[in-house]
């Protein structure tokens, strides 16, 4: 892999024609990875012999998977630089001037935006157009706390290219997030403060790529649900039993408050079922997990799980 690489993401304005992306859109990427998509229909010939015959490359398309720090923009009400990836991966964003910016899921994803990508690596320029996707979370002690946006694309030719510059990159405004620790964040777990481990918030996959005639699209469709998986201290089963939780199938809610200088404090809501839970040892300390399942609080409103910046 190159050591020269840059990620530039426009939102589109005509879905599927390139928003031409330039040193301004440059996206503060961590681990990206780019993976041409397709397959090979090909025929199967009734004849002597057992060789196959050649085939035709279909449903071509792009994905692109890239980490971000959930870094606020250090303004309260303003929105942080990656905001309008999560408009493209079903969130909707919420602007509360000189108080807070609110993520949270939308009604309808399928209106979500879309996206120009370019990714740069070394001399190759890799294009995908009419991208969307989906956006996961991690959240590990005495890590930071980061987005996982996977999105799929159409994918156009692959091109030379000019190797990335430092005056190709623009970082105005993006910014870093400190580790989860226990002077930057507290946590809460159906009414208690457990030893936290990690928690992560898992998408289903709900990102449809289709080529048929009339119609080439990335759409966001069909059932969307959150999963993730929490691993923290043991307490007192008086003080939080997840085994009763899980069998009384109680709806219960976490919080992770992460900073404390405003415009740069984040916060999780979420809603949740979890599963029994499973317990280990680490050195020497009580540890369980549990896989968890978010719900909204009715069938009206899309509040499994929100993502507040103040």
């Amino acid at each position: 892999m190159s050591s020269a690489q840059l990620l530039l993401i426009k939102k589109e304005v005509t879905y599927g024609v390139d928003s031409t992306a330039a040193a301004v859109d440059t996206v503060w990427g961590e681990s990206v990875t780019f993976t041409p998509q397709g397959s090979r229909a090909a025929a199967v010939v009734e004849r002597p012999g057992v060789g196959p015959v050649p085939g035709f490359m279909t449903g071509v398309y792009g994905e692109l998977s890239v980490q971000i720090p959930l870094a606020a923009s250090g303004t309260r009400g303003t929105a942080p630089k990656w905001g309008f990836l999560m408009k493209a991966c079903g969130w909707t964003e919420t602007l509360v001037a000189t108080t807070s910016v609110t993520y949270a899921l939308a009604a309808d994803p399928a209106a979500s935006d879309s996206l120009t990508v370019y990714w740069r690596e070394d001399r190759r320029l890799h294009k995908l157009l009419g991208a969307r996707g989906m956006v996961s979370f991690k959240f590990d002690e005495n890590q930071r706390p980061v987005a996982i946006v996977k999105l799929k694309g159409l994918k156009t030719a692959v091109a030379d290219g000019a190797r990335p510059a430092h005056a190709d990159a623009t970082w105005t405004g993006w910014n870093d997030i400190r580790p989860i620790t226990q002077a930057n964040t507290t946590f809460t777990f159906a009414g208690a403060s457990a030893p936290f481990r990690s928690l992560s918030i898992d998408h289903s996959d709900n990102v449809v790529f289709s080529d048929r005639p009339n119609q080439r699209t990335i759409d966001l469709v069909g059932p969307r649900t959150l999963t993730g998986k929490t691993k923290m201290g043991v307490l007192l089963p008086s003080v939080l039993n997840l085994e009763t939780l899980a069998e009384n199938n109680t709806v219960s809610t976490l919080a992770l408050v992460h900073g404390a200088t405003a415009g740069l404090i984040l916060t999780v809501n979420a809603r949740f079922q979890n599963g029994q839970p499973t317990y280990s040892d680490d050195k020497g300390l009580d540890v369980q997990e549990a896989d968890l399942t978010f719900n909204a609080s009715a069938l009206n409103v899309d509040d499994d799980v929100s993502i507040v910046l103040t």
